[in-house]
């Protein structure tokens, strides 16, 4: 049912209702929905303060928000019990916004400190069924993605320095 749900959202995906939007209060209501669920991973927003509005439609973007928080916790999570990062080690996610006036965009970055992604799997992330994960539908990362162009923007993985993963989202400003 869940993997018919996604393919359903995916196909038939409705057109963005922009509005402009604050960007930090967005985010900081999406990331209130995981205040005091998780116990091993710490979600640290870096806001940026004056950004100007974006125009986005507040739930598609909510979603894009939460995909990739949850993408970044299970990846944190699952790195703990495989023992590819030691269990003591305290996951951290911070989630960044900025402004850059000179090439007219708006960036949010949500970054991990976990295993981060081998680089022949990047060209692939945003593909349709495709997952790292073995489970899921491979559906998450392409609806982001297609949210974001829909929105005008890109978005694009990388490495996170020292360890980790980092999305960055650049949206009209």
């Amino acid at each position: 049912k869940s993997l018919v749900d996604e393919f359903s959202q995916f196909a038939r995906m409705p057109a963005p209702r922009t509005v402009p939007t604050s960007l930090g209060t967005l985010l900081t209501e999406a990331l209130g929905l995981y205040h005091g669920l998780l116990s091993d991973v710490r979600i640290e927003p870096r806001l940026a303060e004056g950004l100007p509005l974006a125009r986005v439609d507040p739930e598609q973007f909510r979603r894009v928000v939460i995909n990739l928080v949850d993408n970044a916790v299970e990846a944190i999570t699952g790195a703990k019990e495989t023992g590819l990062m030691p269990i003591e080690e305290p996951g951290l996610i911070t989630v960044e916004t900025s402004h850059d006036p000179a090439n007219g965009v708006l960036r949010v970055s949500v970054a991990d400190n976990g295993p981060g992604l081998p680089a022949g799997d990047r060209s692939k992330l945003f593909m349709p069924y495709y997952s790292t994960k073995g489970r899921g539908s491979g559906l998450g990362l392409a609806i982001v993605r297609r949210i974001i162009a829909e929105h005008g923007g890109s978005i694009e993985a990388g490495d996170n320095t020292p360890r980790g993963t980092r999305f960055t989202i650049e949206l009209p400003a």
